[in-house]
């Protein structure tokens, strides 16, 4: 079933061929429209899965490096105050400037 004006068949039912003809330009402008935003939609969603994937690993990334830095900031320290509140200074440092990276790649 058509929302076209005309019928798109050959019983014309009494258009003139230019009113056919316009019908089925119009119907063919408008399932390519369609078409278009389809593929539009289904890459909006690709590139989504894409980046959270991309968000996840880089994430990780940062978790696991700022983790090695306390593990092996903490061996180092022992039991030295001055040193564990160095530690806790840059691995918030390092914590920040991940945050702050990952933030502008994919804050948009």
């Amino acid at each position: 079933m058509s929302l076209f004006p005309a019928p798109l068949d050959d019983d014309s039912g009494g258009f003139s061929a230019r009113q056919l003809v316009r019908a089925s330009r119009d119907q063919a402008s408008s399932s390519l429209e369609v078409f278009r935003y389809r593929l539009d939609a289904r890459a909006a969603v690709q590139m989504d899965q894409i980046d959270s994937e991309a968000i996840g690993d880089v994430s990780r990334f940062a978790f696991d490096e700022e983790c090695e830095m306390f593990d092996r900031g903490l061996a180092r320290a022992g039991q030295s105050a001055a040193m564990a509140a160095l530690l806790a200074r840059h691995v918030e440092r390092i914590a920040t400037i991940n945050d702050r990276r990952i933030t502008q790649r994919f804050g948009r």
